[in-house]
């Protein structure tokens, strides 16, 4: 094994793809995929990770293909792999219990959760949770404030932390970067999710709403709209008399991604400890974000225009500045530019690295 220290730092991917050259990945997906079939995403989200190991990705299972096989099923499928990619996920939990000793591979786990529901979880389901994250042989944290809580678990804190994933900006993102952007393209206002919580939606509309009543010609939108979930949010949006508000239908993530990148800046006061996928996209685009310091990319790529959660009126002074202070828009999508680099491949291969040798330091 090559010492971390003897890797040239121009040529860390090469070197970090060559470590899994020969072996065998599986991944447990949360959307429905081919049972088995080999998959590559370049996206910001847990399906993108797979990319991060393999340059050919890895094979998917999705997880309702998977829970309701017999072991012996089971045992066969894993047989051909060396790692499995597993997110750590509570109702995944109890078939990883029937999958560990029939799995000789190492098992990563990848979080994807909102850290401040665990909270609200019953006792039960916290001795779950934590005889469950034993079970893992790493765990990528994706989230940095969670990494405390998740450690409380093991024994040997070292194989739980942060790595984040992926963003892949220089293919996704930089592309789309604008040199101008006009006021008339809108303000990207939260972002919808197919699942029955919201996204601190009421605030967020509050703080567009009070920057309209300073700017009337400014107009809204939230994009990633489900079929599920439009006309609730639009009869309640209405409800509301807030005006010129467009709700964007669910499009591939290539798509949004354009889409995005056109908006004058965004607004997200979002409280949940989470991945914080938007604010990274924002990031990546040069699209200014008003946010919250709730999570990570908010801190690092929009140091200039966080607030405290439920900061609304903070929130409404810095929206302000950016479309009447040039000089401080251009400050703040610059650093924001620059802060995104620390989700790119390289970067982020460089902290699993450490996450897989944290033994060998």
């Amino acid at each position: 094994m090559i010492l971390q220290g003897e890797i040239m730092e121009s040529n860390f991917s090469d070197f970090f793809y060559s470590q899994f050259k020969d072996k065998n990945f599986a991944f447990l997906s949360p959307y429905n995929c081919e049972f088995g079939q080999k998959q590559i995403e370049t996206v910001n989200g847990i399906t993108g990770v797979p990319l991060t190991f393999k340059k050919d990705g890895a094979d998917f299972y999705h997880y309702h293909d998977m829970k309701n096989l017999p072991d012996s099923q089971l045992k066969q499928i894993l047989l051909k792999y060396d790692y499995f990619l597993y997110p750590v996920y509570g109702e995944y939990f109890k078939l990883l219990h029937r999958i560990r000793p029939l799995f000789k591979g190492k098992i990563i786990g990848i979080t994807d959760i909102q850290t401040n529901q665990i909270a609200y979880w019953s006792i039960d389901d916290l001795q779950l949770f934590t005889d469950t994250l034993r079970l893992y042989d790493y765990i990528m944290c994706t989230n940095m404030d969670e990494v405390g809580t998740l450690q409380v678990a093991l024994d040997d804190t070292r194989k739980c932390q942060y790595t984040g994933w992926s963003l892949y900006p220089e293919q996704l993102h930089f592309p789309h970067i604008k040199k101008e952007r006009s006021i008339k393209n809108g303000i990207c206002v939260s972002i919808n999710n197919p699942g029955s919580f919201n996204r601190d939606l009421l605030t967020n509309l509050q703080t567009f709403r009070l920057l309209k009543q300073r700017f009337p010609e400014v107009r809204g939108f939230m994009y990633y709209m489900t079929p599920n979930k439009k006309e609730k949010i639009r009869n309640l949006i209405d409800s509301l008399n807030i005006k010129d508000f467009e709700l964007i239908d669910e499009v591939p993530y290539r798509e949004c991604i354009e889409y995005l990148s056109n908006a004058y800046m965004a607004i997200h006061l979002y409280t949940f400890k989470v991945v914080g996928r938007l604010a990274q996209d924002c990031a990546a685009l040069g699209v200014p974000m008003v946010g919250t310091v709730s999570n990570l990319p908010n801190r690092l790529c929009f140091p200039h225009t966080s607030v405290a959660d439920y900061g609304i009126d903070d929130a409404v002074e810095l929206a302000t500045r950016l479309i009447t202070d040039k000089y401080f828009y251009d400050k703040v999508v610059d650093t924001a530019i620059n802060s995104s680099l620390f989700y790119n491949l390289e970067s982020t291969q460089k902290r699993i690295w450490s996450l897989l040798n944290y033994d060998k330091a």
